[in-house]
């Protein structure tokens, strides 16, 4: 992972942070997915494992630096009570909660680097 890779990590929003962490583990997932079944040539595999191990350490980093929103990030392996995963669900809920329309109108934004502050919710997730 290069600095600049690193400084763009923590200058992202919490909610760009989010969409980071939840691609990567999205992408890890796919590849790892379509290798087992056979879907990528086995030739691509050792390029394809070598991205995903890029992308692990890209997540490792995000997470690992989750403390500027007041996460805890040593609590990644407590699924149940751990602040991470409390965090991350109040993300992904946000996220799955959206309509399809408005899910469009954020990417939009975004894309055209405008704020989506609006469409944000004005809880945290600790509240």
């Amino acid at each position: 992972m290069t600095e600049q890779e690193k400084t763009e990590v923590l200058e992202m929003s919490e909610i760009n942070t989010y969409f980071l962490i939840d691609e990567c583990g999205a992408f890890t997932f796919r590849m790892n997915h379509e290798m087992a079944h056979n879907k990528i040539p086995k030739e691509s595999h050792a390029a394809i494992q070598e991205d995903i191990d890029n992308v692990r350490e890209l997540q490792k980093f995000a997470v690992d630096n989750l403390t500027r929103f007041n996460v805890d990030p040593e609590t990644v392996n407590d699924r149940e009570d751990g602040e991470y995963w409390k965090w991350y669900r109040f993300w992904d809920n946000w996220k799955k909660g959206l309509s399809d329309e408005v899910w469009n109108t954020i990417n939009q934004l975004m894309a055209n680097n405008k704020s989506i502050d609006e469409y944000l919710p004005k809880e945290t997730w600790r509240d």
